[in-house]
C-alpha cells in the first residue's frame, strides 16, 4: 500500500498565504503612508506672552468659539516671559487673559479673537503699558533664512524705551527706533555669536552676548530689567526645520500620526510575514517527519 503523504489541510494553508500576502502588502503600503503623514498640512502653533510691565502674573487661555473646553497657554506669566508653542485645531478663538489662579468664569482682563489657520504660528502677546494694555495676534514667520543666517526680530516692551535700538558690537544693526509695543519684521543677519547692545534715550544702555545658531529664527524681547534695559532672546524656530521650538502637542493634527498608525504598520507587516512564514515552514518538517 502506497505511503502516506501528510499534508497541510486547506483552512491551514490558506491562513498561512493570507498571513504572508497582508504581510508583504502591509510593508508596501507603509511609505505611502508615512510620507502623507509627514506632509498634510497640520494644526496650528500658537503660544502666549507677556509683555506688559508692571502687569501681574497672568493665565492665558484660548476659548474655540464653536465651543468646547478652553486651552490654558499659560498658566502662570509673569512680565518677560513666552510661553512654549502648543498645537490648536484650525478655527476661531477667544483668547483671555485673567490673574493666574482666576476661575475662567471671572471677566478677563483682556481678551481678543483670533482665526489660527493650518500650519501656521503666531505669539498671542499681552503688550503696551499698564495703563493701556492690549492683546495682539503676531504672526511668526518661521521661514528658514539663507545658509549661515539667522532671521531675527524685535519685540519692544520695556516701560522706560519709547524707542529702542539694538546693534551687534563689531556687527549689524538688529532694529533701529523701534517703537515700544511694536514688534519689528524678521530681518536677516550673520549667524554667530554676538554681543547685542540695546540704547534708547533715558535709559543707560545694555549689553547681551547671545548665540544665534545658523538656521535658526529668533525674536529678541526688549524688558525692564533691574532699572535698564535687559534683551530676552527667544528660540522661534531652530535648524532647517521650521517646526517650532518647545511645542506641547493638545491634539492630533494632520501631520500627526495617530496611534497604530503608519508607524506601527511595520510591526504588523512583520508579525503577519513571521507568523504565516512560521506555520508553513512547521508544516512542512512535520510533513518531512513523518
Amino acid at each position: 500500500m502506497p505511503a502516506h503523504t501528510p499534508h497541510l489541510r486547506p483552512t491551514a494553508r490558506a491562513r498561512a498565504v493570507v498571513g504572508v500576502v497582508l504581510g508583504l502588502l502591509l510593508l508596501s503600503l507603509w511609505p505611502a503612508q508615512a510620507a502623507r503623514a509627514a506632509t498634510v498640512p497640520g494644526d496650528a502653533w500658537v503660544r502666549a506672552a507677556h509683555l506688559v510691565p508692571g502687569l501681574g502674573a497672568m493665565q492665558v487661555t484660548a476659548r474655540p468659539v464653536t465651543g468646547g473646553d478652553p486651552v490654558t497657554l499659560a498658566p502662570e506669566a509673569a512680565y518677560g516671559d513666552v510661553a512654549p508653542y502648543q498645537r490648536l485645531a484650525p478655527g476661531g478663538y477667544s483668547v483671555e487673559l485673567r490673574p493666574a489662579g482666576a476661575s475662567l468664569s471671572s471677566a478677563p482682563v483682556l481678551s481678543s479673537t483670533f482665526t489660527a489657520a493650518a500650519g501656521a504660528a503666531y505669539t498671542l502677546a499681552g503688550l503696551g503699558s499698564l495703563d493701556a494694555p492690549r492683546l495682539a495676534t503676531l504672526e511668526d514667520d518661521l521661514t528658514p533664512p539663507a545658509a549661515g543666517s539667522v532671521n531675527v526680530r524685535l519685540l519692544p516692551a520695556a516701560s522706560a524705551a519709547a524707542q529702542v535700538t539694538v546693534r551687534a558690537v563689531d556687527g549689524p544693526v538688529i532694529a533701529q527706533d523701534a517703537v515700544f509695543g511694536q514688534p519689528t519684521a524678521y530681518a536677516g543677519v550673520p549667524a554667530g555669536t554676538w554681543t547685542l547692545e540695546a540704547s534708547a534715550g533715558g535709559a543707560p544702555p545694555a549689553t547681551t552676548t547671545v548665540d544665534l545658531a545658523a538656521g535658526g529664527v529668533y525674536t529678541l524681547a526688549v524688558v525692564d530689567r533691574d532699572g535698564a534695559l535687559g534683551v530676552q532672546v527667544v528660540t522661534d524656530a531652530a535648524g532647517s526645520a521650521t517646526t517650532p521650538v518647545g511645542g506641547a502637542q493638545t491634539g492630533g493634527g494632520g501631520t500627526a500620526v495617530p496611534r497604530g498608525g503608519p508607524a506601527a504598520l511595520p510591526a504588523v507587516a512583520l508579525a503577519l510575514l513571521a507568523g504565516g512564514s512560521a506555520l508553513l515552514v512547521a508544516r512542512r518538517r512535520t510533513a518531512r517527519t513523518s
